[in-house]
């Protein structure tokens, strides 16, 4: 593979367009030409290097569904005049257009769902178009064997379940000495990461540990009804919304809780990020199993059921009291790092989507 199109909606910040610049940047330190193609004009959140193509679709700040045709006729005639070697489309909301627009390119297609796909996309008419659409896709990257179970035998004999790839030098080291009384959470304000219930356990856990604050970084749609509920459930400064932030890994770098209270997720980066710095972790066993896929309870983190309050107020208690615990848990957390390090994961894709080419 020696020239490679990623397709997506923006990189305006997000797990999935993370995991897109950390694939590219080290893609192109192994001499392989990459192009991310989004389908407006927009700056990338994360850092790219110089060597990555960043090749809007159309100009402007948003890409409306009427305006889907033209966008995705555009890539279809920059894909036929540059011949890539293969195109990888991500996450969902791209995934299905790309396919279909790229019928008859000569140029392989390979899809990676990036969430829950019982739950993702959640536009009945994308459903249906996935299930005609994705048996004509080249090849397809799932992030966890509950992902991939929820397709046919056939996407799957020809499926990879990829992680995530993890840029430790990106994240500094680990913090060594004694943690903060602050409880943090990293995502997309939106109502797949149910932070009202992180907000409501974290109320309960407060009432009987005082000390505690609770810090929120990132944005998104519920951010005002958020911060209302804040108000109403907690006193003055027990609960800091501090926004999207580059820097979000030196700002929890000494936190003494990670709590994550998703529905759902795909595989999160969040979490990935907090346990290879060390924080000690909890986060909800929901599907389609990324959260279980990274933590085995009570060895590296702790897990509790999705949408249950009281247990995710009775675990950040349980590590918030045995700070021995805690410290064992982030000391193994730590394995992350090498385990999901961005060289050998990359890699993985790297080969897989090589072998795609042919």
């Amino acid at each position: 593979m020696k020239d490679l199109f990623i397709m997506t909606h923006n990189m305006a910040g997000g797990g999935c367009e993370r995991v897109i610049a950390q694939l590219a940047n080290r893609f192109v330190d192994w001499g392989i030409a990459c192009t991310i193609v989004t389908e407006y004009a927009c700056q990338s959140f994360y850092p790219l290097d110089g060597r990555v193509r960043l090749v809007p679709l159309l100009p402007g700040d948003a890409c409306p569904s009427r305006c889907i045709p033209r966008a995705y006729l555009a890539l279809r005639r920059l894909v036929r005049r540059e011949r890539p070697d293969v195109v990888l489309a991500m996450p969902e909301k791209v995934n299905v257009w790309t396919v279909l627009f790229l019928l008859g390119s000569g140029v392989p297609v390979v899809v990676s769902e990036r969430n829950d796909p019982r739950r993702h996309p959640e536009s009945r008419v994308k459903r249906l178009l996935r299930r005609l659409l994705y048996p004509f896709a080249r090849g397809f990257v799932f992030q966890t064997a509950g992902a991939a179970a929820c397709f046919p035998r056939g996407i799957r004999a020809r499926a990879a379940i990829l992680p995530n790839p993890l840029d430790t030098a990106r994240l500094g080291p680990p913090w060594e000495g004694e943690r903060e009384k602050r409880v943090v959470f990293v995502g997309r304000l939106e109502a797949q990461k149910n932070v009202p219930l992180l907000l409501r356990a974290f109320a309960r856990f407060r009432a009987a540990h005082p000390d505690w604050t609770l810090s929120l970084y990132g944005d998104g749609s519920q951010r005002a009804s958020l911060e209302a509920l804040a108000r109403s459930l907690l006193p003055d400064g027990g609960a800091v919304f501090a926004g999207a932030r580059q820097d979000v890994a030196a700002c929890i770098r000494r936190a003494g809780i990670f709590a994550l209270s998703s529905d759902f997720e795909g595989m999160p980066n969040a979490l990935i990020e907090a346990m290879a710095l060390g924080l000690p972790c909890v986060a909800t066993d929901c599907p389609s199993g990324g959260c279980a896929a990274l933590i085995d309870d009570g060895k590296n983190g702790l897990l509790v059921p999705a949408g249950n309050e009281g247990a995710l107020s009775r675990a950040m208690a349980r590590l918030a009291d045995d700070p021995a615990l805690a410290a064992e848990l982030g000391r193994a957390a730590r394995r992350m790092a090498d385990t999901l390090d961005d060289r050998r994961v990359a890699g993985e894709w790297r080969d897989y989507l090589a072998g795609c080419c042919r």
